[in-house]
């Protein structure tokens, strides 16, 4: 009999259990087993694997977190022969494996090694080569914008220079996203760092317009705090920073992110039934991912 193995890697990311009771129920419909693996990729080392039917499944598919739970290996690319071995001695015929790049790099290298393995985009920082979206990022926007919104209330009552920092790693997919939603005066991403000159132009700009100003960030951005500080006395206001910190990885999933963990877990069951491996689901065009060569060994 096939059996599905579901893995989840690196963190947690909303909508991360609603992916797995989807695939559990498709893979069921083809009259597949399903096992679950605890704790991730050490999880799989360790065989701490067990039965996760859809039905067991359902209950957490509309909560955040994940119920699996997770893990990070960072020597994964020399323990994988024996993570593969590790999950054919468990039954495990076929792996999906739900995180972002570097979990996905993980399953890339687990199909390699013999077991076939298709990956599904799980992350809030949407930093999945080729994915145009992962499950998870639209619950994080969704969970920032109400707070930048208070931000900018009280920031309009009295004249203040607010900042908002989101997460996102070293991507600043996370920040963009909530500052063009809200409306921001500057977007501070890693990715393209302001010049000090340009940044203060830009908020003294806001200011002069109506005496107050907001700043999204990201976590990455290069020496935030001390950009920050300097900013404040350029232009002489008291900044206020209000950081999400890891609760912006909780809550429970959105509605298009429970729409897009199921699409994307029906596409992975199909994928693995159909005998593509080696593969990430993605809906639209094109449809399949290489894995690319690991580029780091942690997954």
């Amino acid at each position: 009999m096939n059996t599905l193995g579901l893995l989840c890697s690196g963190g947690d990311a909303p909508g991360m259990n609603m992916a797995l009771w989807a695939a559990a129920r498709s893979a069921e419909a083809r009259g597949w087993r399903v096992l679950g693996v605890h704790g991730g990729y050490q999880g799989l080392l360790g065989g701490s694997v067990e039965p996760w039917p859809a039905d067991r499944l359902r209950p957490f598919a509309r909560l955040g977190g994940a119920v699996l739970g997770t893990s990070r290996v960072p020597d994964f690319t020399r323990q994988v022969g024996a993570a593969a071995a590790q999950a054919r001695s468990a039954g495990i015929t076929h792996a999906l494996v739900l995180g972002g790049d570097g979990s996905l790099r993980g399953a890339g290298l687990l199909n390699r090694a013999g077991l076939p393995t298709v990956g599904l985009p799980a992350t809030i920082d949407n930093d999945v080569p080729g994915s145009a979206a992962t499950v998870g990022f639209d619950s994080a926007v969704n969970f920032a914008l109400p707070l930048a919104d208070a931000l900018l209330d009280t920031a309009e009552a009295l004249p203040r220079l607010c900042a908002l920092e989101t997460l996102g790693g070293n991507t600043g997919h996370l920040a963009q996203a909530v500052g063009d939603a809200c409306g921001a005066d500057v977007v501070l991403v890693p990715e393209a760092p302001l010049a000090a000159p340009e940044l203060a132009g830009r908020v003294s700009a806001a200011l002069a317009r109506r005496r107050h100003a907001l700043i999204v960030a990201s976590e990455g951005y290069p020496a935030l705090e001390g950009v920050l500080d300097a900013l404040a006395r350029e232009v002489g206001l008291r900044l206020r920073l209000t950081r999400l910190g890891h609760a912006q990885r909780g809550g429970r999933p959105s509605a298009r992110d429970r729409l897009l963990a199921g699409a994307l877990a029906g596409e992975a069951a199909d994928l693995l039934a159909r005998g593509h491996a080696g593969v990430l689901a993605w809906r639209g065009a094109p449809t399949l991912l290489e894995f690319a060569a690991p580029a780091q060994q942690e997954a």
